[in-house]
């Protein structure tokens, strides 16, 4: 496997983590991180099992959610080991009070600091610390047309019927 491989393997467990989250992927979010993984995310720090259960809870309320990943650097530290950063805008959507009102809409910037491994042939992330450069929330009504497909967070999502249930 070369070192471009190995880039695009690490970039794409970065897409997957987003797209986890975005689509409350519990076990697609877990299966990101080794299970001896540390993650210092804003208010929680621990392993990713209590991480996934940080999101269940801290996103019960938000109805929409996208994490936009960029500029992803990574520096390898050993055959089997690098350091990745990686840019993440984020758009969190509080579901309204009552249908078509008002939501608070949260946009954070902030930066993934990550140590990924190669174990048992695969990378994954082994410790993370998200790094906030801003969190700004905004009133909003969502303007979009009911005819037109809605994403959605779980698995009714148009991406899982179309055979992308892993690959990214």
């Amino acid at each position: 496997m070369s070192r471009a491989d190995d880039r695009f393997e690490i970039q794409g467990v970065l897409f997957r983590y987003a797209r986890a989250v975005d689509r409350l992927d519990h076990d697609a979010v877990a299966a990101c991180y080794f299970d001896d993984a540390v993650d210092v995310h804003g208010g929680y720090t621990g392993g990713a099992a209590g991480l996934v259960e940080d999101i269940r809870d801290r996103h019960r309320t938000i109805d929409s959610s996208q994490h936009f990943v960029s500029n992803v650097l990574v520096e390898f530290t050993g055959e089997h080991s690098a350091d990745v950063e990686s840019y993440c805008l984020c758009f969190l959507r509080q579901a309204p009070a009552e249908p078509g009102g008002e939501q608070d809409l949260a946009i954070i910037r902030c930066r993934y600091v990550d140590r990924f491994e190669r174990r048992d042939g695969s990378w994954g992330i082994a410790d993370r610390v998200v790094v906030f450069d801003e969190s700004r929330t905004v009133r909003m009504t969502d303007g979009l047309d009911p005819a037109w497909v809605a994403s959605r967070r779980d698995r009714s999502d148009p991406v899982y019927g179309r055979g992308h249930r892993g690959a990214v």
